[in-house]
């Protein structure tokens, strides 16, 4: 009775904690230090690129983190290069242009275009919009890429939690080897065919099959081998840990439904360290931006399979040390 009240009690603290976890990323989203480039046509006075720039910086909560460029050319190369978000051109007809990127994120195109509105608005000027590089057609809100990401996410824990709770952490090297194999070729296939439902099946990233199955195999690997090594090293405890580490931190935190820069600060602070952010933004930068931006996630999984090995590592010790203390003789 007691062991059963304990564990509704667990399962009700990470209902709550989900609960508390997403409504507080989504229930407000603010936008905050979007980066945006600003351009002024020719025939307008010099240095008012860089005014407009500190007028924009200076917007109560600075939701803006505006700077200058050259150029509309300038600004494409920084818009596919993923260091701007959008850009303002200030028009000599007295109609600005706002430009962004819905491929970065649609919820942060939808925020620069509320914040111009009320810019242009209380300058008496108005503007148009121009979606640089936007979603693709089968690609409804650019959301196609995070949820392909939670699902190679969730693909790697449900292994691993499996073998975890109905075969038991690996006790011996060869076993370890085992299911780390195992973990790898589940990894290929997970990857694969993934990639292939969006890519060849549904048409929704085509043409970009092979690298999504390059990303997804090491999303699927790291978070599979991460949580082994949890699973070895603190037992069944792994599995919640995991939840609250990939479902409740990852998923709102991950830049799917809203990017980083209208997330809490705590959520754009972590989300692109935890693997459904990390294959979130993969997933962006191999389809839309040619790979700009895909050495963070690839850092990302370095460091979940090199923490994996890590905890599988640290286990082995302990149960070394475990073993040699209970064949010790007793005095």
């Amino acid at each position: 009775m007691r062991k059963m009240s304990l564990l509704a009690a667990a399962v009700l603290v990470l209902q709550l904690g989900f609960i508390l976890s997403y409504v507080s990323a989504f229930h407000q989203p603010t936008p905050h230090a979007i980066p945006i480039a600003v351009v002024t046509e020719a025939g307008l006075p010099a240095g008012l690129d860089q005014q407009t720039a500190d007028r924009l910086d200076a917007i109560d909560g600075a939701p803006l983190d505006a700077r200058t460029a050259v150029d509309t050319a300038e600004v494409r190369t920084l818009l596919r290069d993923r260091d701007i978000l959008g850009a303002y051109v200030v028009g000599s007809s007295g109609t600005d242009t706002l430009i962004t990127a819905s491929a970065a994120g649609s919820s942060v195109a939808t925020a620069l275009e509320s914040i111009f509105t009320e810019v242009d608005a209380a300058q008496g000027r108005q503007f148009v919009v121009r979606d640089e590089i936007p979603v693709g057609v089968h690609d409804n809100r650019g959301l196609s890429g995070f949820y392909l990401s939670v699902g190679w996410v969730v693909g790697g824990y449900l292994l691993a939690a499996a073998f975890g709770l109905l075969i038991g952490a690996p006790t011996t090297r060869r076993e370890t080897c085992v299911h780390v194999g195992i973990l790898a070729a589940y990894s290929i296939a997970s990857g694969a065919l993934g990639a292939l439902l969006t890519t060849h099946v549904l048409g929704t990233f085509a043409g970009h099959w092979f690298p999504l199955t390059v990303l997804g195999t090491g999303v699927v690997f790291a978070t599979g081998l991460f949580t082994m090594g949890l699973r070895a090293l603190i037992g069944v405890a792994a599995v919640p840990a995991a939840i609250v580490l990939f479902v409740i931190l990852g998923n709102p935190s991950a830049g799917g439904a809203f990017g980083a820069n209208v997330l809490p600060h705590v959520y754009a602070s972590i989300g692109r360290w935890i693997t459904p952010g990390i294959g979130t933004e993969g997933v962006r930068s191999i389809v839309y931006f040619s790979g700009a931006g895909v050495g963070q996630p690839a850092l990302g999984l370095g460091l979940y399979i090199l923490i994996g090995v890590l905890l599988m590592a640290a286990a082995a010790v302990l149960r070394r040390r475990r073993s040699a203390g209970e064949s010790m003789p007793s005095q």
